[in-house]
C-alpha cells in the first residue's frame, strides 16, 4: 500500500522564530536605552533642595551622607567631615553616653541625657571642630544665640547617598544622641551635586 504524502508546514516554526526575535530586539534597546540614561545621571547635576511645605522661620541645615565622608553646609560655607572621623566622634560620644548612665543611673530620661550632653560637650576636647560640636552649637543658636534673636531655627536634613546609608546611620545616632535637633532625610542619586548658598538670615 502507498502512503499519502504528508506534507510539513513551516509557519509555526517561523512565527515562533520572528515573534522571539522581535521581543529580543525590543529588549536590546530597552536595556539600551536605560544604560544611557544611567550613564547621564553619574554625570554631576546641580540640584536645589528646598523644604516644601516648612514655616518661614525654618532654615534647613544641609548634611551631605556620602560612603567615604559627611560635608555640612553651614553659615560658613562647607566643613568636610571623613567616615573614619565621624566613626571616632560615635565611639567617644557612646563612650560618654554610658558616662552618663553610669553617673545618672540607667534609668535616666533623655531630657537628663541632654542635659548632660549640653554641659559636657564644649568641655570635651577629644570633639573640638567635630560634626557632633557642629551640631551642639546649632541647637544653641536655635535656643539662645542670634538664631533665636532673628526668629529664626536651623534644622537638620541628611542628604543620603546611595552608598552613605551607613554614614547616615553615624550621623543620625550623633545628632539624635547629643542634641533634641529634628531630622529631614532626602535621598539622593550618586552625581547629584549641591550648590547649595546659606541665606544671609
Amino acid at each position: 500500500m502507498r502512503r499519502p504524502n504528508a506534507s510539513v508546514s513551516l509557519f509555526p516554526f517561523l512565527s515562533v522564530l520572528l515573534c522571539t526575535m522581535g521581543v529580543l530586539s525590543f529588549l536590546a534597546v530597552t536595556f539600551l536605552l536605560f544604560s544611557e540614561r544611567e550613564q547621564a545621571v553619574t554625570v554631576e547635576q546641580p540640584v536645589e533642595v528646598r523644604w516644601i511645605g516648612a514655616p518661614a522661620h525654618v532654615r534647613p541645615l544641609l548634611v551631605e551622607c556620602r560612603a567615604s565622608r559627611v560635608v555640612l553646609h553651614g553659615s560658613e560655607g562647607r566643613t568636610v567631615f571623613s567616615r573614619e572621623r565621624i566613626d571616632q566622634e560615635a565611639e567617644r560620644v557612646k563612650a560618654l553616653q554610658e558616662r552618663a548612665l553610669r553617673m545618672l543611673g540607667p534609668s535616666a530620661g533623655r531630657e537628663q541625657l541632654w542635659l548632660f550632653f549640653k554641659t559636657v560637650l564644649a568641655r570635651e576636647q577629644s570633639l573640638a571642630d567635630s560634626l557632633t560640636l557642629a551640631l551642639h552649637a546649632v541647637e544653641l543658636d536655635n535656643l539662645q544665640g542670634r538664631a533665636k534673636a532673628a526668629r529664626i531655627e536651623r534644622y537638620p536634613i541628611l542628604l543620603v547617598y546611595p552608598r552613605g546609608i551607613g554614614t547616615c546611620d553615624r550621623v543620625s545616632y550623633l545628632a539624635e544622641t547629643t542634641t533634641r535637633l529634628p531630622l529631614g532625610l532626602e535621598p539622593m542619586l550618586d552625581g547629584w551635586e549641591l550648590p547649595y548658598r546659606e541665606s544671609a538670615s
